[in-house]
Parts: C-alpha cells; structure tokens; sequence
C-alpha cells in the first residue's frame, strides 16, 4: 500500500504556487513582478518533476499492475492523459522560463498560464478524487 500523504502535500504545494503567480491579474502586474513570477515557475517546474518521478516509480507500477482491471485501466488512462499535460506545462515553461520573457510578452503569459493553470488544476483533483482511492481497493 502506498500512503499518499506526501503526493497529496505536494498537490497542494502546485496549487499554493499557481494562486501565487495567478495573484498577478493585468499586464503591468505581470511586468512588474516578471521576476518573482519566474522564480515560482520555476519552484512549480522543479516540484511537478519531483512529482511526476514518484508516481512513476511507486504510484503507477502498483496501480497498473493491481488485479482488479478497473484499477488498472484507470490508472492506465491517467499515466497516458499524463503525457499531454507534462508536454504541455513544459511548453509553457519553456516561453515563459525567465524574467525577460514573461516582461516582454505579459498578455501571452497570461493567457498561457491561466489555460495550463486550470488544467493542471483538474489533474490534481482527478488524481485526489479518483486516482489515490484506487491504492485502498
């Protein structure tokens, strides 16, 4: 049995960095506070990749391996969904990775970040709500 505390503590820590970043609601918010914002993409980026090693390592051979074949398909489904989203958070970051680049282009990054933001959002929920349960059945 994998106990999920520390995956869940770390659900938490993505969604306390984006409320942090999402606090910066207008163009010149973004600018001003270009830096700051870089350095929580950053701790965001580093802390979904410590995330994303655990569950591979530990979540998903149990999940994918357990007899029950709801468990599995379902864990299956997620681990798949899962690539979509990394490749799509790292395209994000990779536009906005520095200062510089989030200054020059506020609006994209607004809008950028408010549309992985959510998605990511939605992930962590599904993994809380129906993906961590799989471990108790």
């Amino acid at each position: 049995m994998i106990d999920t505390t520390n995956l869940e503590r770390q659900h938490q820590d993505f969604l306390d960095l984006m409320d942090k970043m999402a606090i910066h609601k207008s163009e010149q918010q973004v600018k001003d506070n270009a830096g700051a914002i870089s350095l929580l993409l950053s701790q965001l980026s580093g802390k979904l990749k410590i995330h994303a090693i655990s569950e591979d390592k530990f979540l998903y051979p149990t999940l994918m391996s357990h007899t029950n074949l709801k468990v599995k398909t379902t864990s299956q489904g997620f681990h798949t969904e899962m690539g979509g989203l990394a490749k799509a958070f790292e395209d994000f970051k990779n536009n906005f990775a520095t200062t510089n680049k989030i200054a020059a282009s506020p609006a994209a990054f607004l809008t950028e970040s408010h549309k992985v933001f959510i998605t990511l959002r939605k992930r962590v929920e599904r993994e809380n709500k129906e993906l961590y349960p799989l471990l108790s059945l």
